[in-house]
């Protein structure tokens, strides 16, 4: 949770305004996401965190009844190919829809190594910030040179969104170098409104294309 939360509270915090006033499909799947697990934890936590549970449900849902009412949240259905035992540990025979999107390796792969690409960025930024030539990630600029990369693996990836900074690059390595990471202080403004340092912020104070575009201001 500590992951989905640092790298979409930009989303929660900054996709709404006048000129989106229910927030922009990518904050609101945020929030869709957020409220499935929210309806799965609570059912789940209820039989061990008896009055915790309750408080934290009453707090949403004044008027919805007791959470030790609640059924078990029925899991989200998958196509599939019956890949693998089931989470209750039963072969899932089903060759159409397929609870299995734990079971999906492939993008479990994907994302261990997207994780990990971003804990070097973070490992590479951390000595800036110690020395005080960044006050905040989001003023790096980050180069990853790392060993068999597959250039597929970044494809649709918000980069400077998944390290938080404000550019990111991943490359191929030569094999005998090693992993290899360079950072620098980009000299952008900061935006005012999300504090990402952005080539179209003319002054430190003023709005990146994004945050003009949901306040109606573009």
């Amino acid at each position: 949770s500590a992951f989905y939360f640092d790298i979409r509270k930009d989303s929660l915090y900054c996709d709404i305004g006048p000129a989106e006033p229910l927030g922009t499909m990518k904050r609101r799947a945020y929030r869709t996401a957020l409220d499935t697990l929210f309806h799965a934890l609570i059912r789940y936590a209820a039989p061990v965190l008896v009055f915790t549970a309750e408080e934290v449900w009453a707090t949403r849902y004044p008027d919805g009844g007791s959470v030790h009412l609640l059924e078990w949240p029925e899991l989200p259905q998958f196509p599939g190919e019956g890949r693998g035992p089931s989470p209750a540990g039963a072969a899932s025979t089903d060759p159409v829809m397929d609870p299995g999107l734990r079971r999906d390796t492939e993008l479990l792969e994907r994302w261990a190594r997207l994780r990990e690409l971003r804990s070097f960025a973070t490992f590479a930024i951390e000595p800036f910030r110690k020395d005080k030539k960044l006050g905040s990630s989001l003023q790096a600029a980050v180069e990853l040179r790392v060993q068999n990369f597959d250039p597929l693996l970044v494809t649709a990836i918000d980069l400077p969104e998944l390290f938080i900074c404000a550019e990111a690059t991943v490359l191929a390595s030569n094999l005998s170098l090693g992993d290899e990471a360079d950072v620098e202080v980009v000299s952008h403004h900061k935006c005012g409104r999300c504090w990402r340092h952005l080539p179209e912020v003319s002054n430190d104070g003023s709005l990146c294309n994004r945050c003009a575009t949901v306040l109606g201001e573009a």
